[in-house]
């Protein structure tokens, strides 16, 4: 009697276990998930504004959409996770423009120089009717652009002297790593050379080159004001970080899932944009406290080598993005600007 209760109890308990399985598999299937896969650090505005995405998305659906991210590279490289998406693999992922140029040739026009006066320039531009049109490019790789976040602009250091103006930078030998900014740099005078990133500390330390451009957080995390001792605001080029999403994902969203999540976008990439201008600004103020000289470049000097450094590579990036998407934008920059 006692086995038979025994084995009684035993299928019972089965059974139970069984439909809790079954019942929580139904339950898990209902919520709909979103997986984000970037190769950006966790301590990077680009990881901490996804972070509030997710927050405000399982918020605002009750839970019922769950945002999983993968950062830092952990489900392979940007190019990885650009073909995951549009696989559906994943629903999202983001990169800059210029890693997505081979494939979407129209991004070609966000490598063109001095393109904006400040940040929040780049920002009316890119969320107006040129940054909008351009992520339609997106569409024939059966992708739909969520929105662009910011890395921020790059910027010019050297170990000999301060950039006031376009002449300043004549002779100066420098860090090229693209045949554009080669072009374009060679066209105000500079000497660029092929550098790894890897190999670049090593190159300005042992003084091989003289300088280098980037953004002013990499500037500072890389620790190149250790071998440099002027830091110019350029302001040459603007990074973006373009969020997209797999569409067919985007198709099967309901109004008020698509709702919730454009929404939710929308504030994490204020989010972003907000963390990279206060993240500037600390990082200016530990760099001038470490012994860094730093000057802002002004309108008229920057507009000078703009004109140069456009002219030398206007015809490669007409050829590739096409001459009616070079003058759009260019005239909606221009709008923008006015405002």
């Amino acid at each position: 009697m006692r086995g038979y209760k025994k084995y009684f109890f035993s299928i019972i308990s089965t059974l139970c276990l069984l439909c809790f399985c079954g019942c929580s598999t139904q339950i898990k299937q209902d919520v709909k998930q979103i997986r984000i896969a970037h190769d950006n650090g966790i301590q990077t505005p680009i990881h901490k504004a996804f972070i509030h995405f997710e927050k405000l998305v399982e918020e605002k659906s009750d839970h019922q959409i769950d945002v999983i991210l993968f950062p830092a590279a952990q489900m392979g490289s940007v190019i990885d996770t650009y073909e995951q998406v549009r696989r559906g693999d994943v629903e999202m992922s983001a990169t800059t423009t210029s890693n997505l140029v081979s494939s979407i040739p129209e991004f070609s026009m966000w490598e063109s120089f001095y393109m904006f006066d400040d940040a929040d320039h780049a920002k009316r531009v890119l969320e107006g009717p040129a940054g909008i049109e351009m992520m339609e490019s997106l569409e024939r790789m059966n992708l739909k652009g969520i929105g662009y976040m910011a890395l921020g602009f790059r910027n010019f250091s050297n170990s000999k002297r301060p950039i006031i103006e376009a002449k300043d930078v004549k002779g100066l030998k420098m860090r090229g790593y693209n045949p554009l900014q080669i072009a374009a740099w060679s066209a105000v005078g500079a000497a660029p050379t092929s550098v790894s990133w890897n190999e670049l500390f090593t190159s300005l330390q042992q003084k091989l080159i003289d300088g280098q451009e980037c953004a002013i957080n990499s500037f500072y995390l890389e620790k190149f004001y250790e071998a440099q001792k002027y830091l110019s605001l350029t302001k040459h080029i603007f990074t973006n970080f373009l969020w997209f999403a797999n569409a067919e994902f985007i198709e099967s969203l309901s109004k008020e899932e698509y709702d919730i999540i454009m929404e939710s976008a929308k504030e994490a990439i204020d989010y972003n944009w907000q963390l990279v201008s206060e993240i500037e600004q600390d990082t200016l103020k530990l760099l001038e406290e470490s012994g860094i000289e730093i000057n802002e470049l002004d309108q008229d000097a920057r507009r000078e080598m703009g004109e140069k450094m456009n002219h030398a590579i206007k015809d490669e990036i007409v050829k590739m993005c096409g001459e009616e998407v070079y003058n759009s934008v260019f005239e909606e920059i221009e709008k923008a600007r006015q405002n």
